[in-house]
């Protein structure tokens, strides 16, 4: 367990599911230990962090570690206050696109069953994401406080050097071999041949709804939504926002019962349906078809990603040049086409935790250029190439200044931005209503958190 007194556990949906089960599961009825504002945390949240760190390898040899749990929930309940008093807002959209990243992702540990996923859980697909819903908003919001309260905060080459010139020199780590990554990201594109046969698809099931077929039976057996499909398409009660625009736009132009036109959006081809409106919420169903992208679809990414690749290797341009013209990843392109590593959200990867494709295409690639195309599953299962850029690699070395220069620099941003975090906090506290569980006052990290409100 890290002990910097302010640092937020990340909570990824596996823990939130878990989190659920564990508390579902007790013996004993799960209680309140500690209330921030509004927000409460249960026994169950500590219990469960705390055998998750216990199976993570974190030792509790002085028996504090539930107490560091406590305090980093008390922080995130304190920012999640903090974000609705400031009216800090996240969207539907934003909530069930995070929603849909990480089931896809744990999705894929059940390699694509989602069977196997709803049996494991106990639970259908629907219900997983509907029963997290406001645990994810929660999250999002706490990020997007915890951005707010730390702003943009960068370290200066003087405060990098002074950091690492006072680490005592027998104290500097012996450090793996490392490289650092970027991307460049083509995504197939469906066959004019392809998107006329997906269409036909989904239009000959609007023929057998039109004659009289079920709606919600034909969208069990065809949508390739595996979020409502197994509720026959139902997509419930929403507002205007929740949407992506071609969805949104086509279904509140709808009248009851009404069937929609083919709707084309970047998540493929939609049969709408309008069950109800109240107000500015209208109850939808869908059905989604998918273009199907074969082996001729993928075979034009690679050839322009290897096109791509000659230009940068003939032309002036640089690689975030490259990435701002051609890359097809929001995601990594907001980055400047950086690869993140997933562990510590830095942009350094040791050689090991490279899986076995991406270092294979990387070998033998000097600093400064690129790999040949690289076949990738995405987040959300698609299938993309990519052309990987060497930022920089090292070879088993003793920390310093000049190879781990990023690395230290990204030390001492932390250590400011816990320190921004560390002042805030002392200023909200006093102002909050906190109460916490007698079991936990003895512990010394609660000691700032006991105010008299």
């Amino acid at each position: 367990m890290r002990n910097n007194l302010f640092q937020l556990i990340t909570i990824c949906f596996l823990a939130i599911v878990t989190t659920n089960t564990f508390a579902q599961n007790q013996k004993t009825i799960d209680q309140i230990v500690a209330v921030v504002g509004n927000k409460i945390v249960l026994a169950s949240d500590v219990e469960v962090q705390y055998l998750q760190g216990k199976a993570q390898g974190i030792t509790d040899d002085d028996g504090t570690l539930r107490c560091q749990i406590m305090e980093q929930l008390l922080f995130e309940r304190l920012l999640n206050t903090r974000a609705e008093i400031d009216s800090i807002e996240v969207s539907e959209d934003e909530v069930n696109s995070e929603i849909d990243g990480r089931v896809n992702y744990f999705l894929g540990l059940f390699s694509g069953d989602v069977q196997k996923m709803e049996d494991y859980y106990g639970k259908s697909l629907v219900e997983i994401k509907e029963q997290f819903r406001d645990d994810v908003r929660s999250q999002l919001l706490i990020r997007r406080m915890q951005a707010k309260v730390v702003g943009t905060q960068k370290a200066s080459p003087a405060e990098v050097r002074a950091y690492f010139n006072n680490i005592p020199k027998d104290s500097l780590p012996y450090l793996n071999a490392e490289v650092e990554l970027g991307e460049v990201v083509f995504k197939p594109q469906m066959s004019k041949t392809t998107k006329e046969a997906t269409i036909q698809k989904l239009l000959d099931v609007k023929k057998q709804i039109e004659a009289g077929g079920d709606f919600a039976k034909l969208a069990t057996k065809y949508s390739e939504d595996a979020g409502s499909a197994v509720n026959g398409g139902d997509l419930g009660f929403v507002g205007r926002g929740q949407f992506v625009p071609e969805f949104e736009g086509a279904a509140f132009k709808l009248k009851p019962n009404e069937l929609s036109d083919i709707v084309e959006s970047p998540f493929g081809f939609h049969l709408i349906q309008l069950i109800e409106r109240r107000g500015d919420k209208i109850h939808a169903r869908h059905i989604l078809i998918k273009p199907e992208i074969g082996y001729a679809e993928m075979d034009v990414a690679k050839n322009r990603a290897d096109s791509i690749r000659q230009v940068f290797l003939t032309d002036t341009l640089t690689f975030q040049e490259l990435v701002e013209k051609y890359s097809e990843n929001d995601e990594s392109k907001k980055r400047g086409g950086n690869v993140y590593n997933p562990k510590d959200n830095t942009t350094t990867f040791e050689i090991g935790e490279l899986d076995p494709t991406t270092y294979f295409a990387v070998d033998n690639v000097a600093i400064g250029e690129l790999s040949k195309p690289v076949e990738t599953t995405e987040k959300d299962g698609s299938k993309t190439y990519r052309l990987l850029y060497v930022f920089n690699r090292t070879k088993p070395h003793k920390a310093n200044l000049t190879d781990d220069y990023t690395r230290f620099a990204n030390v001492v941003e932390n250590q400011k931005q816990q320190e921004s975090l560390k002042k805030w906090a002392t200023k909200y506290i006093p102002e909050t209503y906190i109460k916490i569980d007698d079991n936990y006052k003895n512990c010394e990290q609660m000691e700032k958190w006991q105010n008299k409100n």
